[in-house]
């Protein structure tokens, strides 16, 4: 497997280039490069299976690279010193990244994600997801990369109306009345899609606060959703959504 790596910090480079060369003999790092016209330059020139690429670069971002390419045939492993800097749209795409200093468990983690993982186009589709989603593009809602059986299905977060939990998976119930079952645990789900209007009202129900339709006083109470279904609030969670639903009618 041909590779680059795209870092603009040297010993970020000297670390990578000393775990690939020692650890991983199929890989071989063929050049390096440090910013987003010398990056473009390489990959055009090169022609990588994998890039190694920093979100954060001296003359730009990741994303200022990607779009300036008319084709993505390679593989990417994102990597990155700011934990929250654009963790949602990464989370959202379902696209991996690593946390600097790397580490070489999760390197390797990593690099055996890609034998027995997408294809090239399916790559592109979810790099399209992620700048479609950092670019905050009016056309387009923000969509999210659901992981099912047999691979992704791509949606729009708006179409979402409410999540359930079937222990370690999770059927998301769509406004066209469609049901998505994926390999998520509920909490993994709320982590994602609490910042777009969703509240956990049960341990085993998230719901889209926009789409509710009534509520109904009780211990907890219950939530008539827009599509008839019927959602218990738990006691210790009631407070809560009262505060999150009132804020979201003002």
């Amino acid at each position: 497997m041909k590779a680059i790596i795209i870092e603009d910090e040297i010993h970020q480079q000297e670390l990578l280039l000393e775990m690939l060369n020692k650890h991983f003999h199929a890989i071989d790092c063929v050049g390096v490069a440090t910013n987003v016209e010398s990056g473009l330059s390489l990959i055009n020139s090169v022609q990588p299976d994998l890039i190694f690429l920093d979100v954060i670069l001296a003359s730009g971002t990741c994303f200022d690279l990607l779009q300036k390419l008319d084709t993505r045939e390679f593989d990417i492993i994102f990597t990155t010193s700011y934990e929250e800097y654009a963790v949602r749209a990464f989370r959202l795409a379902a696209i991996d990244y690593l946390l600097k200093p790397i580490a070489l468990d999760e390197l390797k983690t990593a690099i055996s994600k890609l034998h027995a993982h997408r294809t090239a186009r399916e790559t592109f589709d979810h790099i399209k997801v992620l700048l479609s989603n950092i670019n905050g593009d009016s056309r387009d809602e923000p969509r999210i990369a659901l992981p099912t059986l047999t691979g992704f299905t791509l949606v729009a977060i708006d179409d979402i109306v409410r999540c359930e939990s079937d222990n370690t998976y999770t059927t998301f119930y769509l406004k066209n009345n469609r049901h998505i079952l994926i390999s998520k645990t509920l909490k993994s789900c709320e982590k994602i899609l609490t910042d777009y209007s969703f509240f956990r009202v049960h341990n085993s129900s998230l719901i889209n606060l926009k789409y509710i339709k009534e509520y109904i006083k009780g211990e907890g109470g219950i939530i008539i959703m827009q599509d008839g279904k019927e959602v218990n609030v738990s006691r210790r969670r009631k407070e809560a959504f009262l505060r999150h639903f009132r804020s979201m009618r003002l």
